[in-house]
């Protein structure tokens, strides 16, 4: 009988998870969505402005952490569900480029 593991990323007991390094976090589509409002490529440029109301820097300060989450790996486990979920996702967000 195969052993039953707890995947890290959608807390589900599986058969057959990978063992290794895995992102603190899948990319999240809410999350994405803002980078995009601000800017995917220079929202972390947003700090140094002064002009931000309240509700504008709580925006940011969240997306610092997700991003701290998303860029942040570790040894974990993930379920094959998760694996092929979150290869769709950098795919989606994160495409390669065809230069490199």
């Amino acid at each position: 009988m195969k052993k039953l593991e707890t995947c890290h990323h959608c807390g589900e007991e599986k058969e057959d998870c990978y063992h290794g390094f895995i992102s603190m976090t899948l990319p999240i589509p809410e999350a994405e969505a803002l980078i995009d409002k601000w800017g995917r490529g220079t929202w972390w440029e947003n700090f140094e402005r002064t002009d931000h109301t309240e509700e504008q820097m709580k925006e940011l300060d969240s997306l610092s952490y997700y991003d701290q989450l998303l860029n942040t790996v570790g040894r974990g486990v993930q379920c094959d569900d998760c694996g092929r979920k979150e290869a769709e996702l950098y795919e989606k967000y994160y495409p390669k480029s065809l230069e490199s």
